[in-house]
């Protein structure tokens, strides 16, 4: 048990950040009890009227940070590098070898440690010498694992998606004239910052043709979105959006509840249960949980103090998740240079909407290999 919780009935409870830098839409209703609910429909309205800053959620793989320290040294590393002194690779062979001594042995290790050790060269040359920080960012591409040309297209699978990109194109011709392909999300002024900037700008690094940087790829389709639903969803979160504050407010012995909620629609997701999103489901899946008892019994209290509250939360969730897919649906369907495929569907991991820092996955179909 952490030690914050380890509180008196006068200490003031102390509120905890829930989620990643970019929460699913619908788990915006726990994640921010005090405004989620409403945000989340205003989203929802946006997106109706345009999807100007609507960008593809690319599914690539591995991760990889690089940039240069304020000294000029490079650096490029993995996520477990990330932060870890240890792991502060200044060349090629370091990463290699630190890459190596990781794990357990396993059979892909060596390959894909030198795979990222061929990958130091074409990212070093794209980096300005009086560049200082980091990008983060997901290979698309490489030579370990490179792009194909097939049924006219170019087509490449960093991970559960394959991207199809017309040739003629402009992003298919540069693609064509490169090695690597990386879709960078983030900025980070020193190595190991936990928190980063969204990047608006990769003109800086497009001076290496072997390395082509995807910035935010927007999308150019308007998605339709009833209004009468979306109006419904308003006023439902209208009515119960104080309520639901109140239930999930930090308490005294339970800091955490919309965290084990959050918990909970991860379980769901990846159970393919997100047609089960309701006050007895989550009650049954608290019983078989690591969550303590005591915190159990609380939950169950303030669900019958506040009752009903918790069955329009996860009323809610499902609406607003129902309109979401729509306009998932509606994007996936666009046509544009670059398609999407995944496990014979059309579409991809998703999209994100940059302003409002909220993702678009396609929950029931996108099956992450970790909770997201």
């Amino acid at each position: 048990m952490r030690a914050f919780e380890f509180l008196t009935e006068a200490e003031a409870p102390v509120k905890k950040k829930v989620g990643r830098e970019f929460d699913h839409l619908e788990d915006k209703v726990f994640t921010d009890p005090i405004n989620g609910a409403l945000e989340a429909v205003d989203i929802l309205d946006s997106l109706s009227s345009g999807a100007d800053d609507v960008a593809l959620k690319w599914d690539g793989n591995p991760t990889v940070y690089f940039g240069r320290d304020s000294d000029g040294t490079f650096r490029l590393v993995g996520k477990n590098n990330w932060g870890r002194e240890e792991g502060m690779s200044s060349s090629a062979e370091e990463l290699k070898n630190f890459i190596l001594s990781r794990g357990k042995g396993e059979d892909w290790r060596p390959k894909f440690a030198q795979d990222m050790a061929n990958l130091w060269p074409i990212f070093e040359k794209a980096v300005p010498d009086s560049y200082v920080g980091y990008l983060y960012g997901d290979l698309l591409y490489h030579p370990g694992k490179p792009f194909a040309e097939k049924d006219g297209q170019l087509q490449f699978t960093p991970n559960q998606t394959t991207y199809m990109v017309n040739p003629n194109s402009e992003v298919g011709k540069n693609i064509e004239r490169s090695k690597v392909g990386v879709a960078v999300h983030s900025e980070y002024l020193n190595f190991g910052d936990k928190t980063g900037e969204p990047i608006s700008d990769i003109d800086d690094f497009k001076g290496n043709p072997d390395l082509m940087v995807f910035g935010q790829t927007y999308v150019a389709k308007r998605p339709a979105v009833g209004a009468e639903n979306i109006e419904d969803i308003r006023q439902a979160a209208k009515q119960h959006q104080a309520s639901i504050a109140k239930l999930l407010s930090p308490k005294p012995g339970l800091m955490d509840i919309n965290e084990i909620i959050y918990r909970f629609m991860n379980a769901q997701s990846r159970a393919k249960k997100l047609d089960q999103l309701d006050p007895k489901s989550f009650f049954d899946w608290l019983a078989t949980s690591n969550v303590s008892q005591p915190k159990q019994k609380k939950i169950a209290d303030l669900s019958q103090q506040y009752e009903g509250v918790l069955a329009q939360a996860f009323y809610l969730v499902r609406e607003i998740m129902k309109a979401k897919n729509e306009i998932i649906r509606e994007l996936d369907a666009t046509e544009g240079d670059i398609k999407q495929m995944t496990k014979g569907q059309a579409g991809g991991e998703g999209y994100v909407k940059i302003g409002s820092k909220v993702k678009l996955v396609p929950r029931d179909r996108w099956q992450p290999f970790r909770s997201e």
